[in-house]
């Protein structure tokens, strides 16, 4: 059984990647954690998080509320980038956008009492070597974490984080990927710890070459087949939800499907074999103003000017996408219970 705390900023597939987390019979989600990011305000995020568990049925599980802003961020033109983002979607497809990030609805509970952060770090001391941190959005609890108690990366038992890009053109700026760009300076804080961590980019995620990890209509025709004898609310609700999120990335982003990278972060909690990686390495990321700004520097063969840190990263260059995508089937079918 892995213990893990899960940190997310509630955009589309962060929804996934909860439902995952709460139902997989190998991993304990000890909590979820929440900060800014793409799907908007911390309050949006912890609503959207507290909503999808109690679909779930996992009321049980904490919910802390986290950063509501980055350590430094960006400018406040391109912070807004992501709303402005939309209004092109809506320009594009009209009433097919309402199920895209709608504001949540008010949850039938509120967030567990307490920072994120203090979440982290006490759960942490708590259970030392226990624990597994996983990232789906920027890293700013995490690395506020780190600066409250330096020791915290000794007692982890690892990280999963998802960001960066090296193959792949970035989605933010042609070299930087999104939960990086958002902040940078945390990223950099996460990634020069002393900590086991594997980083998911969008090389495994976001690109044709692995589209069979990618989710499609054929994908929500199978889960509502394998869930017609029975109940089951929360392969209903991906039905009903997900196809504009499919579309928007085949006709927008000219992908085959819906790319499931927070998914595909927590499944290396389970299985860490469903991606290849290269051997520990030192990642940095570049903090400076400009296109470059958020970009994930691996440190790689040989170079003349010192440089570099501890090589605590191993950085997922392929992955098994069909092997995931049928253990995302079979953990969603878990909700299923038997029809009246």
């Amino acid at each position: 059984m892995q213990r893990i705390i899960l940190d997310v900023d509630s955009a589309g597939d962060d929804i996934l990647a909860v439902l995952f987390a709460a139902a997989h019979p190998d991993l304990r989600l000890e909590g979820v954690t929440t900060t800014t990011g793409a799907a908007g305000p911390i309050k949006q995020v912890t609503d959207v998080v507290l909503n999808t568990l109690s679909l779930a049925g996992k009321d049980d599980v904490p919910v802390h509320a986290g950063a509501w802003r980055p350590i430094v961020g960006n400018s406040k033109q391109d912070m807004l980038a992501p709303v402005h983002f939309e209004k092109r979607l809506t320009a594009r497809f009209g009433e097919r956008l309402k199920a895209f990030n709608p504001p949540a609805p008010e949850p039938k509970r509120k967030a567990t009492p307490g920072h994120a952060v203090d979440f982290i770090i006490d759960t942490v001391r708590s259970a030392p070597g226990e624990i597994t941190l996983i990232t789906t959005g920027p890293t700013t609890n995490a690395a506020l974490a780190f600066l409250q108690e330096p020791k915290l990366p000794s007692l982890l038992k690892n990280m999963l984080v998802l960001g960066g890009n090296f193959s792949t053109p970035g989605n933010m700026t042609p070299l930087s990927e999104y939960n990086i760009w958002a902040d940078p300076e945390a990223a950099r804080i996460v990634l020069n710890a002393e900590v086991d961590k594997i980083l998911v980019p969008l090389d495994v995620c976001e690109d044709n070459r692995v589209a069979d990890s990618m989710l499609t209509r054929d994908d929500l025709a199978d889960m509502e087949a394998a869930a017609a004898d029975s109940t089951n609310p929360v392969v209903e609700m991906i039905s009903e939800v997900f196809p504009i999120y499919i579309d928007i990335w085949r006709e927008f982003f000219g992908l085959v499907g819906f790319p499931m990278d927070d998914v595909i972060t927590v499944a290396l909690a389970v299985d860490p074999g469903l991606v290849e990686a290269s051997a520990p390495l030192f990642a940095d990321v570049v903090l400076e103003r400009g296109v470059a700004r958020g970009q994930v520097v691996a440190y790689r063969g040989h170079q003349i000017l010192p440089g570099g840190g501890p090589k605590t990263t191993c950085i997922a260059t392929g992955l098994d996408g069909r092997r995931f995508l049928d253990m995302f089937k079979t953990t969603m079918a878990r909700y299923g219970r038997p029809a009246a």
